[in-house]
């Protein structure tokens, strides 16, 4: 059994790891894009880009592993809770910065800004469904087959 919950917990660690770092690279380079947009010369640290990787896959973790043990409802409101603070910190961070080099851009660079913008939202609902599914599917492929007793008897 404690084989079993291990498997488990680690298909889930798995799957929030896997995905966290794939999402949180795409969202750097989202950040990237918009300070590029913006007109700003990008200062973008080794240590700030492993954090951003970090904070990914750490959000989506509970919920992972709470899905991979086989609470689903558990897991999906955990998934979703952690998808909700990377979204407001996806749409809070921008806000705060300065945007007087997206003012004086033209209307082409504003439109793609939106987009930029609108992107952030989207890579965090795509990683949260695909925690979940990716989590399902390693416990399955991870699964311990555990002899019973009859079968020890044979």
């Amino acid at each position: 059994m404690l084989r079993q919950i291990g498997s488990r917990v680690a298909a889930g660690a798995l799957a929030a790891v896997v995905l966290g770092v794939l999402a949180g690279g795409v969202a750097r380079v989202l950040m990237r894009l918009l300070v590029v947009l913006s007109g700003d010369a990008p200062r973008f640290s080794t240590t700030g880009t492993l954090g951003v990787l970090l904070i990914f896959a750490m959000v989506m973790l509970p919920g992972a592993i709470v899905t991979a043990l086989g609470r689903r409802r558990a897991g999906t409101v955990l998934l979703v809770l952690g998808a909700a603070l990377l979204v407001f910190q996806s749409v809070n961070i921008p806000l705060q910065e300065d945007r007087t080099g997206f003012m004086s851009a033209g209307p082409g660079a504003l439109a793609l800004t939106l987009v930029v913008l609108l992107a952030f939202p989207a890579v965090i609902v795509a990683q949260t469904v695909a925690t979940s599914q990716l989590a399902v599917a390693l416990t399955r492929r991870l699964a311990v087959v555990v002899p019973t007793a009859e079968r020890a008897a044979v």
